[in-house]
């Protein structure tokens, strides 16, 4: 009797201690995978190998995007080269037609990725637009950035995606310099260069949309009575809460390119392609909310669809692996009275410019001129 009691004894001690082991493990993955999300990442890699140019013609290795339909820049670490025209396929390898070497030497060995943004981190004298470097204040501190010129009192504030840049707007800058407008290329905080958060973690546009908020102070001190909030990826999460938490505020459109609508999509997403057990996901996310004090709920713009006021352009991609469109398109069908949803296929994330560079400046020159 005395050897049962001790056994059990022994048994429920090690069920214990597994248990708690495993406890361990679950959260100790959680953190590892919540880190993924929320952490902010500021090196590029170069995924992509020039195997041979041959006049007009540059051949690639590795990636699984280059054959992409469309213009996309060629980036790496000291050039820049612009590519069109898919000419072949081979087996791993792709080559395209060059457009313009940008500035650099495009020769076989050079390491690069292809750039939906065209030019890299480049100032809006890449796209031939002219600017100003500013520093926009905020609580934090002074947030870099740069405007274009124009002679409307309608801005446009562009807000650029996780772990990403200003940059990310060259691509539409002569559109809106067309119509006069100017536009305000952003940083927010944990960006490079930019000031950090308390805790220098992301809260996916929980509070990042207070940086937005001085931008808006900004242009409106220097002349602005309109805004449109212009955001790309998380970018595309962000303009909703800012727009959702200024209502006093004179943004008159948005426009989403790629756009986060419900964080649980993407981070599903990437866990699903990093093999990551369905159950870690559901862990991850409340480990996230407990790190940053964003509530999921909250940041889901479908959730709140009915809230919003002001037109809507909403760009999608059917390729896009990042960020599923799914809750873009529910997004769109929820509000139809506010909401001109245009979908692209072959560019991936924020890749709608890049597959349709002209039916896309169409959308957002006619939707502008409509405001």
């Amino acid at each position: 009797m005395r050897w049962t009691t001790r056994w059990r004894r022994r048994l429920l001690w090690t069920l214990a201690v597994v248990v708690v082991l495993a406890v361990a493990a679950v959260g100790g993955a959680g953190w590892y995978y919540s880190g993924l999300v929320i952490d902010p990442v500021h090196t590029s890699g170069y995924p992509l190998e020039v195997t041979a140019v041959s006049g007009d013609q540059v051949t690639i290795k590795g990636g699984a995007d280059t054959a992409a339909p469309g213009t996309y820049g060629l980036t790496w670490a000291d050039g820049n080269a612009l590519v069109g025209q898919v000419i072949t396929t081979g087996t791993g390898t792709v080559t395209r037609k060059v457009t313009e070497v940008v500035h650099g030497e495009l020769r076989p060995g050079v390491h690069a990725y292809l750039d939906r943004w065209l030019w890299g981190h480049a100032t809006p004298a890449a796209a031939g637009v002219p600017y100003t470097d500013v520093r926009i204040p905020s609580p934090l501190g002074d947030f870099p950035g740069w405007r274009t010129e124009g002679t409307s009192t309608t801005w446009v504030i562009a807000v650029h995606g996780r772990n990403g840049g200003p940059a990310e707007a060259l691509r539409v800058l002569p559109v809106f310099h067309s119509l006069g407008m100017p536009v305000l290329g952003i940083t927010y905080r944990n960006d490079e260069d930019a000031p950090a958060s308390s805790d220098g973690k992301f809260h996916l546009g929980a509070t990042e949309w207070q940086d937005v908020a001085a931008a808006i102070t900004y242009a409106k001190n220097q002349g602005a009575t309109g805004i449109v909030l212009y955001g790309w990826s998380m970018g595309g999460g962000i303009v909703p809460m800012a727009v959702r938490n200024l209502p006093g505020e004179p943004i008159k459109a948005m426009i989403l390119d790629s756009p986060v609508i419900d964080w649980r999509a993407p981070i599903a997403l990437g866990a699903e392609q990093m093999g990551v057990p369905g159950f870690l996901v559901s862990v991850g996310e409340w480990v996230i909310e407990r790190r940053t004090g964003v509530s999921f709920d909250d940041i889901d713009h479908l959730r709140h669809a009915r809230e919003f006021r002001i037109p809507t352009l909403v760009f999608v991609d059917d390729d896009d692996a990042t960020v599923p469109i799914g809750p873009a398109l529910r997004f769109a069908e929820a509000r139809p009275d506010i909401v001109r949803l245009v979908r692209t296929s072959g560019g991936g994330h924020t890749g709608s410019w890049n597959a349709d560079p002209g039916r896309y400046e169409r959308e957002v020159k006619e939707f502008t001129s409509s405001l």
